[in-house]
């Protein structure tokens, strides 16, 4: 069984540290082989490509099983993590029973245990080794594993296959750049970001630049795929463009002139002398020997790497130069671009990595373009090039960000006629890399091969240049339809406009497996152009044809493509008709709304729920007269559908339909009106609601009692506090949650019950309602929950009084740290602090010599938000502590509290063995601003630890302006 620990906290936390990003997230969508579909009239597995909205993709699929999710460098593979974690973390705060969603950065060398407990540690909760591995046993926890391809070394990936094997109760998603470098753990489904829409990628542009984002779209014009489809690259176009005005050629000028600009969005912070002229060639030497690694194996770069060895890198580099001082400039720059740059501390805080992947690797191409123009042999000797760099996977990139920038024809053909001596696909690659001037005789090279049709057809889509498309025509025509098939889906890869008028063609082509590939095709390039002729697909005699048709005419999503998909949602097959219905969801105009009620009573259930879905999200008030004649239906599942769109559209006029609904004979569609109910939010549905809170189904209990929290009227009151007294964990607690949002007075006294319930997380529920409600009327309660004979009771209540804030709690809390239980006294401690009233001092006082170390720490932590002064002698006797942490939270407190006589305490710690404590203690002189600490900051201008030495040239830089104010 798991060790207890407090979840929603640590869920909560979660939520919090999301807020502010939330809004820039923007819908991408993932790819995945179906297998799962009939066979051909030929008796042939068929395989069909799902295209899904990633976030969806991944719900999905995790219920199946463990995901990988595969995408190109800066897809959004993290971001869509985080925003995934956020998500989960958001519902596991009212459903119990969902895992703990925990992200891990995979490019750490720390264990994977090891990186769960150090996240959980985040939100300030320590989880030992033995409850991760309790969790892990118990399938508790929903793993986000991030960067399966940033693994430091071989060893960490077998690492991880142990660990996947070991714990197949535990659902994970694995994020990698690349199969060949990440391997695919043999984990079956493999999900693959898809590039930007155009769609996506106007949205995108205009949520970075609201006020200038149609001025690049127009200058960028068909141009803006090529250099920009994955969210990276779109931010960083979006940022040189608001600076700049400027519209680089290509992804590596996009990259150079992103980095010359980099200080100005950084709005010219303060950096050491010579530093602006050195940094490009010091983030091109550090990336370049990070990607280069060990020597054993030759494979493995660095993603991270020990910050001494970092400074000793530069400290040569630097000397070779003749630059004077090296060793103190090696260490004074490394602090600015970690300050202002690149650069950022790893996960090991002894260990600093470059912001992105993308960056370490655009750095060391531009060392191999130095490497390249002055001739070293290592790029000028064929053999050599080949052998150290085109030889190995993690070169791939920077050689491609290399030949971007390359000016040189002569050279980039060179490059080019070696790669593909190495492998054909690479050479392929980079073909398409060089400059566009350069793009005619190395995407010859490729189209020179002697190869079979089949193979020189996949060469010239890795290539991604529209010089292919040209190349590409001899195959259209081909008499063989595998080679035409193979053609279209090269063009469809390459992306470009102009290939439109060739697929145009393949759609009519007599073999039904080149029209379905021309139509993905056409699909991908998303030009509305395309849409006659996907149009002609939609009466197609093989119904894959019509199915593809349907789903790449909404990825395009224009109106004029409705009429067709309407014809569709009568197709005989019933795949064409969910894929129409979902199609039309994209399009998300009401035009579709007749045709799609039609297919809300389809015989098929999978039609059923596409027709409803799309009718919630196209969101129209139209279709809901035609949703309510199906509350009546004899299909529950039809009745349902019509529940789920009502709720989506969310209008006022549904409730009389919804409140039949909730005494349905069917417990689903009970339990989906009531939550229809609730996301209209409109109190004419209590009285119904309220008749549900008595259902003998418990399902539909919850679902009513989360409704009415959604309404949040007062009327739900009293229904609300008689289920708190039900036996069930979850309707006790979704009633909790319900009289939180609704946030009324009366609903103290259930509340202060339910802090003393049997389980664990409801009394944290409803400690978390009567934080959120806040009123005093719940602080005498409190306050005698603070007497229970539960540790864990004592430790909410406590906690939740330090939520609310009010001095009345005090006395009572000033008793509680003195509790034989030191996460009690720790809890107590933190509550006072919050409170900030200065008659908690003396009992505060009390605890500088209490025995745990983590009471001492939190007591000096709650003394500096008092900010009183008479906390002072008890703050000195702590900065002499046995435990560093102790040491560090009383020089911050004494930095907060700013008098003079800490001085001397904290002239103590500049000297402390712990780098931390020095910096925190030179922060604190820094805020007291008093000349007596100069000769002390004096010394640690030349500390042997950066952090602190920056910290010090902060603090003397602000005394000078404190004490000659009219010399700054």
């Amino acid at each position: 069984m798991a060790t207890r620990v407090d979840f929603p906290k640590y869920l909560q936390s979660l939520v919090e540290s999301y807020k502010k990003q939330q809004h820039l997230y923007t819908l991408t969508d993932l790819q995945v082989e179906d297998r799962s579909q009939p066979r051909s009239a030929q008796n042939k597995p068929e395989t069909k490509i799902d295209r899904l909205e990633v976030l969806a993709g991944l719900r999905k699929y995790v219920q199946q099983g463990n995901v990988l999710l595969v995408g190109k460098p800066g897809s959004g593979k993290s971001t869509v993590l985080l925003r995934f974690r956020w998500e989960w973390a958001r519902e596991a705060l009212k459903d119990r029973d969902r895992q703990i969603p925990v992200l891990v950065q995979l490019r750490s060398d720390r264990s994977i245990v090891e990186a769960i407990c150090a996240e959980f540690r985040q939100a300030k909760l320590r989880v030992s080794q033995k409850e991760v591995d309790d969790f892990l046993l118990d399938g508790r926890l929903l793993l986000l594993l991030d960067g399966v391809n940033e693994m430091p070394s071989q060893q960490r990936r077998q690492d991880l296959q142990l660990f996947h094997d070991d714990n197949p109760d535990t659902p994970m998603i694995f994020t990698t750049r690349d199969l060949a470098l990440g391997r695919s753990l043999g984990i079956e489904k493999k999900l693959e970001m898809c590039a930007l829409t155009e769609p996506q990628m106007r949205e995108f542009v205009h949520k970075h630049l609201p006020q200038h984002g149609d001025l690049l779209l127009r200058q960028l014009g068909n141009r803006l795929r090529e250099i920009a489809e994955t969210p990276l690259l779109l931010e960083m176009m979006c940022k040189v463009f608001k600076n700049s005005g400027k519209i680089p050629q290509s992804k590596g000028e996009l990259f150079q002139e992103f980095d010359r600009q980099y200080e100005e969005f950084k709005r010219g912070a303060w950096v050491s002398d010579g530093f602006r002229r050195f940094k490009s060639e010091i983030l091109q030497q550090l990336a370049f020997v990070m990607l280069q690694g060990d020597s054993q194996p030759p494979t493995d770069g660095w993603v991270a790497i020990d910050r001494a060895r970092a400074e000793g890198i530069l400290e040569c580099w630097l000397h070779d130069r003749g630059v004077v001082d090296a060793p103190i400039k090696a260490k004074k720059w490394l602090e600015d671009l970690l300050k202002h740059h690149l650069l950022q501390v790893a996960a090991k805080p002894e260990e600093i990595e470059f912001h992105h992947q993308l960056f370490q690797e655009y750095y060391a191409g531009r060392a191999l373009l130095k490497l390249l123009l002055e001739r070293h042999i290592d790029a000028s000797d064929d053999r050599r090039l080949q052998h150290f760099y085109l030889n190995y996977f993690k070169w791939t990139e920077p050689l491609a960000f290399m030949l971007s920038l390359l000016r040189d024809e002569v050279q980039a053909v060179r490059v080019v006629r070696l790669a593909l001596e190495v492998d054909l696909r690479l050479g392929a690659r980079l073909a398409g890399e060089v400059q566009r001037e350069f793009q005619q005789r190395t995407v010859g090279l490729v189209d020179g091969l002697d190869v079979s049709l089949l193979l020189k057809a996949e060469l010239l889509r890795e290539v991604r240049s529209d010089e292919a498309i040209a190349r590409l025509l001899k195959f259209v025509e081909h008499s063989h339809h595998c080679v035409r098939r193979s053609a279209a889906d090269a063009l469809g890869k390459i992306g470009d406009a102009q290939a439109i008028p060739v697929l145009l063609k393949l759609v009519e082509d007599s073999h039904s497996s080149v029209r379905r590939s021309a139509a993905d095709a056409l699909g991908k390039i998303g030009d509305e152009k395309a849409i006659p002729g996907l149009l002609k697909l939609v009466e197609d005699s093989d119904f894959y044809v019509r199915w593809g048709a349907a789903d790449v005419l909404g990825n395009i999503g224009d109106a004029q493509a409705i009429p067709g998909l309407l014809k569709l949602v009568e197709d005989s097959h019933p795949y064409v008709r969910s894929s129409a219905a979902d199609a039309l969801r994209k399009i998300g105009d009401a035009q579709a709304i007749p045709g799609l009620l039609k297919l809300v009573e389809d015989s098929d259930s999978y039609v059923r729920n596409s027709a409803a879905y799309a009718l919630g999200e196209i969101g129209d008030e139209k279709a809901i007269p035609g949703l309510l004649k199906l509350v009546e239906h004899s299909d529950s599942d039809v009745r349902n559908n019509a529940a789920s769109a009502l709720g989506q559209i969310g209008d006022a006029q549904a409730i009389w339909g919804l409140l039949k609904l909730v005494e349905d004979s069917d417990s689903s569609v009970r339990w989906r009106a009531a939550g229809a109910l609730g996301n209209i939010g409109d109190a004419q549905a209590i009285p119904g609601l309220l008749k549900l809170m008595e259902h003998s189904d418990s399902d539909v209990c919850w679902s009513a009692a989360d409704a009415l929290g959604n309404i949040g009227d007062a009327q739900a009151i009293p229904g609300l506090l008689k289920l708190m007294e039900h036996s069930g964990y979850d309707l006790r607690r979704s009633a909790a949650y319900a009289l939180s949002n609704i946030g009324d007075d009366r609903a103290i006294s259930g509340l202060l019950k339910l802090v003393e319930d049997a389980d664990f997380y409801l009394r944290w529920s409803a400690a978390g309602a009567l934080g959120n409600i806040g009123y005093e009327k719940s602080i005498p309660g409190l306050i005698k929950l603070m007497k229970h004979s539960d540790s864990d009771v004592r430790k909410i209540a406590a906690h939740t009084l330090g939520k609310i804030g009010d001095a009345q709690a005090i006395p009572g809390l000033l008793k509680l740290v003195e509790d034989s239980q030191p996460y009690v006294r720790s809890i107590a401690v933190d509550a006072l602090g919050k409170i900030g009233d200065a008659q908690a001092i003396p009992g505060l006082l009390k605890l500088v010599e209490d025995s745990d170390s983590d009471v001492r720490k939190i007591a000096a932590d709650a003394l500096g938000k008092i900010g009183d002064e008479k906390a002072i002698p008890g703050l000195l006797k702590l900065v002499e502590d046995s435990d560093s942490s102790v040491r560090s939270s009383a020089a911050d407190a004494l930095g907060k509290i700013g008098d003079d006589r800490a001085i001397s305490g904290l002239l103590k710690l500049v000297e402390d063995s712990q780098p931390y404590v020095r910096s925190i203690a030179v922060d604190a002189l820094g805020k007291i601003g008093d000349e007596k600490a100069i000769p002390g900051l004096l010394k640690l201008v030349e500390d042997s630890d950066s952090s602190v030495r920056s910290s010090a040239a902060d603090a003397l830089a602000g005394l000078k302006q404190i004490l000659s104010p009219n010399k700054a």
